[in-house]
């Protein structure tokens, strides 16, 4: 091994608390990483001192990343500080090490056998949100008929998606929400039926050997709680287990770490509870803040340092989050040794117009150096039309994050699916997608005949495809072309002669699909063909990057992407318009953060059922995800309230988020609603200061309440909301519920898709495209010297195929790994 990582290295290269995480190795450890505090710095080279200095083999180490993206920086971080290509075949996602887990063990008989013989085999495939509701729109339409309504398909998916993420303990043992646990448990009308629904959609997911996301975790606990011995193996494999983001763990991720941990318990969390926001999603707070008691004795290490953020920001936030309920021992005391830089400018605006041209004015006088570096951040997505206009208006170029990601459009899941089919002949999801598209006059009738016998058990959607192909009935004429066209692809992928680049470009071409998106909208086609050829380079760089990786491999690799893993792209000079949700894991110079109101954020989700303690801890994981807003900031932050904004179809009053008034005055710079006309908010929303002077533009009494014994989240604004008199007050240790939020505000809390699309441009090529076969000289052959413009320089090793299948492997100096390189796409230069 290169470089050694060992205690000198440690203490020279990290702080004191960072170098105490990385060198204890032994036993149970949680380390509370305060925003910006440099976790996965520490992390990684704990990683790396296992590795090196305590030599045990990455294959041994598990460790669990939030996104995909954070993964593979892990990895390259590590390597890095190594000076070597050190494998880590273990480090990924909790979706991931479960795929890799099933793919292991479904392979193996006993576990088959154990399973009943009748499960899942390897080659499953992994349907996401669009395939799951078709299945449970064709479920719908059987059981309620045509008349069902979109929200009832929103419920049972959430239902079925809560049952497979929540655990249910019975005399200490946990156990799995099966749809035979769900149906035992039902209690109302409205349960039953989910819990039927449940069972036939796990039905129809098993017939066509698919899982959705939630069944990577769910099957992979499944699978090691019926077969104890497997689970103990892989217990006894894994030396050490790190897991990054701990306070977004849900329950059936805490029960796999359980049985993946071994008796030697040398586990190692990280996480920050005050930085847990996903608990609408499943993530357990307790999880993180039980840790200490579930493993005791525990090592627990705090990082407290924040490097990101200019002090004042730091201070200011820390403030807010104080008011939250933390048991003793995960209170942390985050501060900044960096400048103290701007304060945090608070503006009272009169309307969310003004609100919103208040940040564009400000954006555009920091000027277009600034754009990529910027961001605004909302509480939900309804918000945004206002903002992307406001920046429209002035010019100035924005893009949404959590749009649609590029493998979400449409041409490209049609090809997708089409290769799909090429490695699970049983996805019937992928089958329906596209046995009509491009258009070959397949219809209606002909699809629920075939699904019709498929339910009567002849066969898979394949097997019947086959049949009525080949038989003398009135639709086998156009079945019989789709068929032998499926079978051609199969063979080339048989045959194992064609690479992955080019079977999709052999695919796009038999189905002459371009042609068909120009006949579908020839104004949107330009684009959308350069998708696909974007998509065949996007192939080709999978293919090189994973030598010897199958067409399984990729379509796994895509289907574990997720929005969490999109990166802001701040090469493009664009400002960043995102939900908070999404701004988790970034960070920008500057970081506006609009609708800072009472009932928009925090934004309360309340009902008649709701108990004192739910309503509680929903505030408190609304002052997170603030606090999580306002740490994403590296130097300026601007928060800002507009005292009526148009909401429920009206236009209403708005008094000022809590959470402001939470804020250490000494730090926030106060700006008044001075628009003419506007109501004077008075003393209503008032600094009290604790030690300086407030500044000279600051209110005379903006009231800030320390953290509570009784922790009361209840506070006030004054006597007065300025609103006309109404009060809005609270008293300690109580809360009065806002009114219902609006169904369409609640439909709108969702991903949406870029207003401001980033054209991918086709790439251009210089010269003619040369292509080498068996009747011309072929200058790259075994022992000629090359030169790759991402993987410097290498020696072809061999070199075979003709035509668009002419290939090389060439072993690269870097990192001495064997990657195949398609001539066709090469970016090769002979050096000798």
């Amino acid at each position: 091994m290169a470089n050694i990582v060992d205690g000198a290295v440690l203490d020279r290269e990290l702080n004191p608390e960072q170098a105490a995480a990385a060198k204890k190795i032994d036993g149970p450890m949680l380390i509370l990483a305060g925003a910006g505090s440099g976790k996965t710095r520490a992390i990684t080279y704990k990683i790396a001192h296992l590795v090196s200095y305590h030599r045990v083999e990455a294959g041994r180490i598990l460790a669990v990343t939030f996104t995909n993206k954070a993964a593979r920086e892990m990895k390259e971080r590590i390597q890095r500080l190594l000076d070597c290509n050190v494998p880590f075949h273990w480090m990924g996602t909790f979706h991931s090490v479960c795929l890799k887990l099933l793919k292991l063990c479904l392979g193996k008989s006993f576990v088959v056998q154990a399973l009943g013989g009748n499960w899942y085999d390897a080659n499953f495939s992994i349907y996401d949100d669009d395939d799951q509701r078709k299945i449970l729109k064709e479920i719908l339409k059987e059981e309620i008929g045509e008349a069902y309504d979109v929200s009832d398909l929103k419920k049972v998916h959430s239902a079925i998606s809560r049952f497979k993420n929540t655990i249910l303990y019975e005399h200490g043992m946990a156990v799995l929400q099966t749809p035979e646990v769900a149906m035992a448990h039902a209690e109302f009308a409205d349960a039953e039926n989910y819990a039927r629904y449940y069972a036939e959609y796990q039905k129809r997911l098993r017939e066509s050997n698919a899982m959705d996301f939630d069944d990577l975790l769910f099957n992979t606990v499944l699978l090691l709680q019926k077969v104890p011995n497997l689970a103990k193996q892989l217990a006894e494999r894994f030396q050490y287990v790190v897991v990054d983001e701990y306070q977004d763990t849900n329950d059936v991720q805490y029960e796999l770490l359980k049985l993946l941990i071994n008796e030697n318990k040398n586990v190692t969390v990280v996480g920050d509870d005050d930085q847990s926001i996903y608990g609408w999603r499943g993530a357990n707070i307790k999880i993180i803040r039980n840790f200490h008691r579930d493993f005791a004795p525990v090592t627990i290490v705090k990082l407290e340092r924040n490097y990101r953020s200019t002090s004042n920001i730091v201070q200011g936030a820390g403030s807010v989050i104080a008011h939250n309920i933390r048991p003793a021992e995960m209170v942390k005391k985050v501060f900044s040794k960096e400048e103290a830089g701007d304060p945090i400018r608070v503006r009272h605006l009169v309307d969310d117009r003004s609100e919103a041209g208040t940040i564009a004015d400000l954006i555009a006088v920091a000027g277009p150096e600034y754009y990529s570096k910027t961001a605004v951040f909302y509480r939900t997505n309804a918000q945004s039309r206002a903002l992307e206009k406001a920046l429209n208006d002035r010019r100035i170029p924005s893009v949404i994050f959590g749009g649609t990601r590029f493998w979400d459009r449409k041409e490209i899941k049609d090809i997708l699916a089409y290769l799909r089919l090429m490695a699970n002949e049983k996805d019937d999801a992928a089958y329906l997608r596209i046995i009509n598209t491009p258009p070959r006059s397949i219809g209606k009738t002909t699809v629920e005949n075939i699904l019709g016998l498929v339910r009567m058990g002849s066969g898979t959607f394949w097997d019947v495809l086959v049949s009525e192909a080949s038989s003398a009935g009135r639709a086998a004429t156009k079945l019989k072309p789709f068929v032998d066209l499926i079978n051609s692809w199969k063979a080339l992928v048989a045959a194992g002669e064609t690479p992955l680049p080019i079977l999709v470009e052999r695919i796009i071409k038999d189905l002459d699909y371009k042609e068909f998106l120009r006949k579908e909208d020839e104004l949107t086609a330009d684009e959308r063909c350069a998708n696909l050829d974007e998509m065949v380079n996007a192939v080709r760089e999978f293919d090189e990057e994973h030598p010897g990786a199958t067409l399984e491999a990729f379509l796994q690799d895509i289907s574990l992407l997720t929005d969490a893993d999109k990166k802001v792209d701040d090469s493009k000079g664009h400002v960043t318009l995102m939900t908070i949700h999404m701004a988790k894991g970034l960070e920008f110079n500057t970081v506006h953060i609009a609708g800072c109101d009472e009932e928009i954020f925090p934004l309360i989700r309340g009902s008649l059922l709701s108990t004192e303690d739910s309503m509680r801890e929903q505030m408190e994981e609304e002052r997170r995800l603030f606090y999580v807003g306002c740490t994403r900031a590296e130097k300026k932050l601007y928060l800002y309230h507009a005292e009526r904004r148009f909401y429920q179809g009206t236009v209403r009053p708005f008094a000022p988020s809590r959470f402001l008034g939470e804020l250490d005055p000494t730090v926030v710079e106060f700006t008044p609603c001075i628009s003419e006309g506007a109501p004077s908010m008075g003393g209503a929303f008032s600094f009290a200061s604790r030690s300086p002077a407030p500044r000279p533009n600051m209110p005379p009494a903006y009231a800030h309440r320390p953290t509570t014994s009784t922790g009361s989240y209840g506070r006030s604004f004054g006597q007065s909301s300025g609103f006309g008199g109404s009060s809005y007050g609270r008293s300690s240790g109580s809360y009065n519920r806002p009114s219902p939020i609006s169904s369409s505000i609640k439909k709108n809390d969702k991903h949406i898709v870029y207003r401001n699309p980033i054209k991918v441009q086709k790439a251009s090529t210089s010269g003619p495209q040369i292509v080498y076969d068996e009747y011309s000289e072929n200058p790259f052959h075994a022992g000629v010297k090359v030169s790759h413009s991402k993987y410097g320089v290498g020696v072809i090793m061999k070199a075979y195929g003709t035509g668009d299948n002419a290939r090389v492997d060439v072993r690269f100096a870097r990192d001495n790994v064997v990657r195949t390189i398609i001539l066709k796409y090469a970016a090769l230069d002979i050096v000798g």
